[in-house]
């Protein structure tokens, strides 16, 4: 398994404070079967402080030391979305591609979609960049209109949904709205979005498994090593699905409405 999504960087964000928890963190990764980890630190959010590109590459290289090469160790970030965001990436200051590429992790407010948020996207999209949004299935709005998200993939935008949105670990309604994105073909990939051994460690085979039940073998493949291998070879991924249409009343009402806002 290749994990897109893993706060693992000690001392940066809400992830481990610790250089040691960081590396009990991969360590205990590597047992789950992640042989791949970018780690995704928080970025642009104001409650954690701004660190440089060089800062947090210094930071990776120790922890590479401490770890080993299992698991390998790549850079990205967990971008909190602002509507500059074009600007924002062609700067390269301060929001990082996943794995130096051309995939980037997209953070959302958990309790809204920005207005007019499809066109700094569309401007991203126009420079090259591919944005993943993270974990949408904790997302309240996309929780009831999934008809949206899917709107937004026929847009341009990836889907990555938590490992343990999956087995229950976010709650009743994540697990509704994640297991409907993956009957609805709404989901390119799985990823832990692991922050500490505590609270949040970075399990992935319980819901591998669950993940097989729901959507099979191939897809579940799909989703936690072909596609998320594609995003750090920076390259078109091999699982792209069309997503299923959610009838709902004014569906497009609401569509045209917040594409033209």
């Amino acid at each position: 398994m290749i994990d897109i999504h893993h706060h693992c960087l000690p001392g940066v964000d809400d992830g481990p404070r610790e250089l040691s928890e960081a590396a009990e963190m991969c360590a205990a990764a590597a047992e789950e079967g992640i042989e791949t980890i970018v780690a995704t630190p928080h970025v642009l959010r104001g409650r954690w402080p701004a660190f440089s590109r060089r800062e947090l590459e210094s930071r990776i290289a120790e922890l590479r030391v401490k770890v080993g090469d299992t698991p390998r160790l790549l850079l990205g970030s967990e971008y909190f979305f602002s509507h500059d965001m074009a600007d924002l990436l062609r700067d390269g200051t301060s929001v990082y591609p996943l794995a130096a590429g051309r995939y980037v992790l997209l953070e959302l407010p958990a309790n809204s979609v920005p207005p007019m948020f499809n066109q700094p996207l569309y401007r991203a999209q126009l420079e090259g960049w591919l944005p993943i949004i993270a974990h949408p299935e904790r997302n309240t709005v996309f929780q009831a209109n999934p008809e949206l998200l899917a709107a937004l993939i026929g847009h341009g935008l990836r889907v990555q949904i938590t490992a343990g949105s999956l087995t229950g670990a976010f709650g009743a309604q994540a697990r509704a709205a994640a297991e409907l994105f993956l009957r609805r073909k709404l989901v390119h990939f799985v990823a832990t979005d692991a922050h500490n051994m505590e609270k949040r460690p970075p399990r992935i085979r319980e819901a591998i498994e669950v993940l097989k039940a729901i959507s099979g073998d191939t897809v579940a493949a799909a989703l936690t090593d072909g596609n998320p291998r594609a995003v750090i070879e920076n390259r078109a991924l091999p699982y792209e699905p069309e997503p299923e249409e959610v009838a709902s009343p004014g569906l497009f009402t609401r569509l045209r409405s917040f594409f033209r806002q």
